[in-house]
């Protein structure tokens, strides 16, 4: 597995509003199936995105028998692009209010059931990034199933944020709440500058990549 497929994963992995939303289920309520339901539904939505990706660019126009390097270059230039507006938009919100509260949706997360849980797993990925290392996985040519083991294994590595709460509570339950206390403060004073920060440089790293690629 390449070391921009790991830069991916880790990049997924951070997404603050995700770990919030497992922060608080767990501080509010400890109710750790509700958590794993949403780690669960952020680990499919990755893991089925990135696959797509990757199906589609190794049915690309082919070059030596291989995806075509400029074509997948260009996709991570579209996709650079795109996880770029998401950094401006957000920028531009942490400019008009530094000071905004984390969204209203977040307030219920202590109160949802394990489905909802499950399906707000499957909508709050930053899928951007996920369709990036689909288009990673089909340049390094591993055929199959060594395209199918690095997808779980970005799915794995990009779950990690997301279950790193429930893990903390199931390991040490006496110490967990404090420590959890601690996490939800700095994320909820933090999660803009954390999202446009991860945003502005995923989206420069994909356009260099890109460029990179075309340029060979």
């Amino acid at each position: 597995m390449s070391i921009n497929l790991v830069l991916l994963g880790l990049a997924v992995a951070v997404s603050p509003l995700p770990i919030l939303a497992a922060v608080l289920m767990m501080a509010s309520s400890q109710r750790i199936r509700d958590a794993v339901a949403l780690g669960s539904g952020w680990f499919v939505s990755i893991g089925v995105s990135c696959a797509a990706v990757m199906v589609v660019g190794g049915s690309m126009p082919k070059s030596n028998g291989h995806p075509n390097p400029k074509i997948l270059g260009l996709a991570d230039i579209v996709f650079g692009i795109l996880v770029g507006i998401l950094a401006l938009r957000g920028w531009r919100k942490f400019k008009r209010n530094p000071d905004a509260s984390i969204p209203k949706w977040l307030d219920r997360v202590g109160s949802m059931s394990i489905v909802f849980s499950f399906g707000l797993g499957l909508f709050l990925p930053p899928t951007v990034i996920a369709f990036a290392a689909g288009n990673e996985i089909a340049r390094q040519h591993l055929g199959s199933p060594g395209e199918w083991i690095a997808v779980l294994m970005f799915s794995v590595i990009g779950s990690i944020g997301v279950f790193t709460p429930v893990l903390v509570v199931a390991g040490q339950p006496s110490k967990s709440r404090s420590r959890l206390s601690t996490w939800q403060k700095w994320l909820q004073d933090h999660w803009q500058e954390v999202l446009v920060t991860l945003f502005a440089v995923i989206a420069g790293y994909l356009v260099v990549k890109g460029l990179w690629a075309i340029s060979r």
